[in-house]
């Protein structure tokens, strides 16, 4: 039997949100290397601001290197994502069968440019 596992998005910010499963680690603006970590990403333009115009507390790295600045706490973070495990597993009736099976027959462009020829 498969199981179907929902999405689980927490917000994390204004306007955004992000899938919980993905996230590595939460750590506190006060510490130096959160610091350090949102400076350099802001240098390389590749942090991902979440906080919009409120004062960053918390950093948040994702398990692919992007980092996320919240304006939320880790106390509040760490909530929305015990609710976010609560929500059910169901089971589901799917089929597993291999991917050959599933593939369908792919026509070759020359036969087709041949046919076409023929027909003239």
């Amino acid at each position: 039997m498969a199981y179907q596992v929902p999405l689980r998005f927490i917000s994390v910010g204004e306007n955004l949100a992000i899938c919980a499963t993905r996230i590595t680690s939460i750590m506190s603006i006060n510490s130096l290397q959160a610091r350090d970590l949102l400076k350099q990403e802001r240098l390389n333009r590749t942090l991902i601001n979440g906080c919009g115009r409120d004062k960053a507390k918390t950093a948040i790295l994702l398990d692919n290197g992007s980092v996320v600045s919240s304006p939320y706490t880790i106390n509040v973070l760490l909530s929305r994502i015990e609710r976010a495990n609560y929500k059910n597993v169901k089971p589901c009736n799917m089929v597993l069968t291999q991917a050959a099976e599933e593939m369908p027959d792919i026509e070759d462009p020359e036969d087709n440019a041949n046919e076409m020829d023929t027909d003239l």
